[in-house]
């Protein structure tokens, strides 16, 4: 018997007859950035797609880039490079092509690492259908170790009209991306989102180390399960509670934040000084959505730095709590059975798929329950 931890997937109620469509060959020709014979190749920043999770290129100085573009020079402790990865980043569009082409120039991947297999570092993946009900269309994962630099991969699907969402990379970053569409295919704008993004800010983890693949990313599984954008902040080993990271994530117009920081904190003095100014920051811009506080998940013996952190950021739930805020405690010591917690784990300290799907099914029902109080 099927048990849905993630609620019964159930396709969107958007009434796709009155969707505007075009056939690929009539976008506007600003955005066509080639013709072959059988192809028409689209830039992914168009007024058809929707680029989400990231602001669109044309929006933040022309780049794919998770922070003010236009401010990189002033991000310190990795968050100038960083910022180019794009987990959580997706694109979505509705067609009746059968095929299409995803043609990509990476930049800033971060490749040989010993415990990330390179699809979970610069794989994209996809997804059909609308709403909750989306289905893995895996074959696009298989090629995309052979050149880091550069890739185009053929995918195909379905015949008829179907919504596409393809799920950007966790560890490495984009320079272009081109979708190549059949001519004669029609194209049209996806349909909207049941809820408005949910942000997640923590380490290497929240950022999706170390999975195999994009869509086994914790916060990627939550954000399908609720049918939301992705606004994904993790920054691996300099999660370090910055200001303006918590400053960013008020500007965005999101339903729900995860503040899933603590253990790249450099010092128990340090998460001490920043844990509760950085949910203040994010509260004072968004002062009704429900924040949930987590703290990171430990596979080994916990220390006694450990359970001073941990205390820290039950300290802030609790004061915030009392206060009356719409705030959440979710304790990462439980995210995964006691017996053989090996096997979530790729190095003791990153969850793989398994580990990251625990925990996303304990923050799950949290979230989903509070979005839905919240509406």
């Amino acid at each position: 018997m099927d048990s849905y931890y993630f609620g019964r997937p159930a396709p969107g109620g958007y009434d796709y007859s009155k969707a505007v469509t075009i056939k690929a060959e009539k976008i506007k020709k600003k955005y066509v950035t080639e013709l072959t014979d059988e192809y028409v190749y689209i830039n992914a920043d168009n007024d058809v797609f929707e680029i989400g999770g990231l602001l669109p290129p044309h929006l933040n100085n022309n780049e794919y880039y998770r922070l003010d573009a236009s401010k990189r020079s002033e991000y310190h402790d990795g968050k100038d490079t960083l910022s180019d990865c794009t987990p959580g980043g997706t694109l979505r569009f509705y067609t009746d092509a059968d095929r299409f082409v995803l043609k990509v120039k990476y930049r800033s991947c971060c490749l040989g690492m010993h415990h990330f297999c390179d699809r979970g570092v610069y794989g994209f993946d996809m997804y059909l259908g609308t709403g909750t009900d989306k289905t893995y269309c895996g074959a696009m994962m298989q090629t995309f170790a052979d050149d880091p630099s550069e890739n185009a991969q053929i995918l195909r699907m379905p015949a008829g009209y179907k919504e596409v969402t393809v799920e950007f990379p966790l560890y490495g970053g984009i320079q272009t991306l081109d979708i190549g569409i059949p001519h004669g295919a029609h194209i049209a704008k996806p349909a909207p989102r049941t809820f408005k993004p949910v942000a997640f800010y923590g380490s290497s983890i929240t950022q999706g180390g170390c999975v195999s693949r994009p869509g086994s990313m914790y916060s990627n599984i939550i954000c399908r399960a609720l049918d939301c954008d992705n606004i994904n902040m993790g920054y691996s080993g300099s999660a370090f509670g910055e200001l303006y990271v918590a400053e960013w994530i008020g500007k965005r117009d999101i339903s729900a934040f995860v503040m899933d920081y603590d253990y790249n904190s450099r010092s128990v003095e340090e998460l001490d000084t920043t844990h509760e100014p950085f949910y203040e920051t994010v509260r004072s811009a968004h002062p009704d959505i429900p924040i949930l506080i987590v703290t990171h998940p430990c596979f080994w013996d916990v220390t006694e730095n450990d359970r001073k952190k941990s205390r820290i950021c039950r300290r802030t739930y609790d004061k915030m709590k009392k206060r009356g805020d719409n705030v959440y405690f979710i304790d990462g010591g439980r995210f995964f059975p006691a017996p053989m917690k090996d096997l979530f784990c790729v190095d003791n300290l990153h969850p793989n798929d398994l580990g990251h799907y625990y925990m996303a099914k304990a923050i799950y029902p949290i979230l989903a329950r509070a979005l839905k109080g919240n509406k």
